[in-house]
């Protein structure tokens, strides 16, 4: 029989591996891995540097100190991003698999549970199919649906609801935006701007940061975070518009008297005439699509104010939020009701835990997803080993 039973070497099961051993030095604890080895996502995250928390986050400084024991020292960026010093995502799953090895906590990789069971004795046996395991306490931490590649294909949810738990619909969250309209020509532009959310012309959201445009629409972090309030119930992708303000700071009266002031000044070329305002490809993209020839000898009065409309408000129609393969996490999850959010155990199964990004929880960009893995797997770790 074991004491603590892990499902996912991920973030939130690593730490409630760790956690529950602080608190229970003599009690066993499995982690159970479908991957060939731990800690496959958080390699990924942060594009391989790991941002791990964010200082806007309530709990930060109790997560820095805790990877500070482990030997990871800090480094605090733009916006409160919170990284190991040296960018090095390796270095932190290296940090805590090592505690893991050095304190006697069994990893099982190869393992695939397909199924969960609860014995007339209370117990909860785990199987893959072939082999079959009992414990007292079981933590889901398998992740969501987010990267497939990473082995993350939303197995967690089949489990939860095999035990009684109910699951909120799935999407794919932090993600690229699809959008109506042929963008080859953009594709590779990156422009600072402030972009904004709408639905059905009601404004939902904004953000300030630098959008990538690609060949199938808009990318970047602003967007990512934008792309958590694109949901799909009544409403369709197409209610949905993204407004990229690319002069965000200059109001629109004050860029259409900039841009009279240019179409008079003798030492600006015509076809300089966005020169240092918006990238170039991006320039050629609007004029040809406002029908504008700088090689005229004056753009009208009319023109010059449309142009001015649209580089304050260039929309883009959604067409799609790309798939779980370029997503960052899961927007859904299993009800957060039906979860004791202060132990992470389930009110419906005694021995039951979840924790990390299997819970109905999705955070905006910039480590506050990491951040609740951690969270919700030290409280998912401390409560097993007091149920131990």
């Amino acid at each position: 029989m074991i004491d603590i039973c892990i499902i996912g070497g991920g973030a939130s099961g690593l730490m409630a591996a760790i956690s529950a051993r602080l608190e229970r030095p003599n009690a066993s604890i499995y982690i159970l891995e479908k991957n060939d080895k731990i800690g496959k996502k958080l390699l990924a995250t942060g594009n391989g540097r790991c941002n791990f928390s964010n200082t806007s986050c309530k709990y930060s400084n109790e997560i820095v100190s805790f990877f500070n024991e482990l030997g990871i020292k800090e480094r605090v960026e733009e916006d409160g991003r919170i990284y190991p010093y040296n960018g090095q995502a390796h270095d932190v799953v290296s940090a805590l698999e090592s505690y893991i090895v050095k304190h006697d906590i069994k990893i099982n990789t190869g393992f695939v549970v397909t199924s969960l069971s609860v014995l007339p004795d209370g117990s909860i046996e785990i199987s893959n199919g072939e082999t079959k395991l009992t414990a007292k306490n079981v933590l889901i931490a398998t992740g969501g649906k987010a990267g497939p590649q990473f082995g993350c294909i939303g197995d967690g949810y089949k489990l939860a609801k095999d035990m009684g738990h109910s699951v909120t619909k799935i999407i794919p969250a932090l993600s690229p935006v699809e959008c109506k309209g042929e963008f080859s020509k953009l594709k590779g532009v990156r422009a600072k701007a402030k972009v904004s959310l709408l639905r059905n012309n009601v404004a939902l959201n904004s953000e300030i940061g630098e959008v990538q445009f690609t060949d199938y629409g808009l990318s970047g972090i602003c967007v990512f975070n934008l792309s958590r309030d694109i949901t799909i119930g009544e409403e369709k992708f197409s209610d949905y518009q993204i407004l990229v303000d690319l002069i965000p700071d200059m109001s629109e009266m004050e860029l259409f008297l900039e841009l009279l002031s240019r179409q008079k000044n003798e030492n600006i070329k015509p076809e300089n005439f966005l020169i240092s305002l918006v990238p170039n490809k991006l320039a050629d993209f609007i004029l040809n699509d406002l029908g504008i020839n700088l090689a005229d000898e004056q753009i009208s009065y009319e023109k010059v104010q449309q142009l001015a409309q649209t580089l304050k408000g260039l929309a883009f129609t959604v067409r799609n939020v790309k798939g779980w393969q370029f997503a960052q996490c899961t927007s859904g999850g299993i009800t957060t009701t039906e979860i004791n959010m202060d132990a992470m155990h389930s009110k419906i199964v005694n021995g039951l835990f979840f924790a990390g990004e299997v819970i109905d929880f999705d955070g905006p960009c910039g480590g506050f997803n990491l951040q609740n893995a951690w969270e919700t797997g030290i409280k998912a770790g401390k409560a097993m080993a007091m149920n131990v």
